[in-house]
């Protein structure tokens, strides 16, 4: 086996095809007959089209894995054309695409296009330079209720869970968790979000004591650069 070509539904052939433009696909055939039909590339990747009123976008249960060589460049590539199509990377409904997740197996994100479909798009973690900064800590007391914090929230994506995970395992205040500074700045990353996603508000005091960690340490250092960028895109939104 040499390729696998998806095949996959669509309400509107022109309005999938200008979608799919945005994000930095070409356009390598459209047919409005006998059947409207169409077909798209992004480096080797190539996707087919067909239009059909049958399925609903958000009723759509088509979907698959896509594995490429840089799932960074890939993330950026299409929140750039998003941004720029439609003025906003957006998060919910459809068309939407998550945010990058580093996961067990993965750095990863999730795109669904207008058409309802789903595309988990990834590298990966043993073809990364580095695998896993954000879902590993070097504390022994923390380190294997911290992994299973991580993945409750963005492999699970449930925040409800990894906010009651946080509370039963983590003190009251994690500002005050005594660990290294790295490790404590991951902790408080994603504990930031649960708030974020579960809430629907920034927590103040973690939000105040990540300022804090980040403004101590300069960003030309690698992993706290990291640790801001992923601040900044947790904060953002975007």
């Amino acid at each position: 086996m040499i390729r696998i070509k998806p095949i996959f539904p669509c309400q509107s052939i022109k309005e999938q095809v200008s979608f799919y433009e945005s994000l930095g696909f070409k356009t390598i055939q459209v047919y409005t007959r006998p059947h409207s039909y169409a077909v798209v590339s992004y480096g080797s990747l190539e996707l087919h089209f067909y239009g059909t009123k049958r399925i609903l976008p958000n009723e759509n249960p088509q979907m698959c894995y896509i594995e490429v060589d840089d799932v960074n460049q890939v993330y950026e590539d299409f929140t750039t054309g998003l941004k720029r199509h439609i003025g906003k990377i957006p998060r919910s409904g459809i068309p939407r695409i998550s945010k990058l997740k580093h996961l067990v197996e993965d750095r990863r994100f999730v795109m669904t296009d207008i058409g309802g479909n789903t595309l988990y798009i990834g590298t990966p973690n043993a073809n990364l330079a580095v695998p896993a900064f954000y879902r590993t800590i070097e504390s022994v007391e923390y380190a294997k209720n911290f992994e299973i914090l991580y993945d409750l929230l963005y492999s699970k994506e449930d925040s409800s869970s990894a906010f009651n995970m946080l509370v039963k395992f983590f003190p009251a205040d994690v500002c005050s968790i005594n660990a290294r500074d790295l490790d404590l700045a991951k902790i408080l990353l994603v504990a930031l979000d649960v708030h974020l996603q579960r809430d629907k508000a920034v927590n103040q005091s973690i939000n105040d004591k990540l300022n804090k960690l980040i403004n101590f340490y300069t960003t030309e250092n690698p992993d706290w650069n990291k640790i801001s960028q992923q601040y900044n895109e947790i904060i953002s939104g975007e």
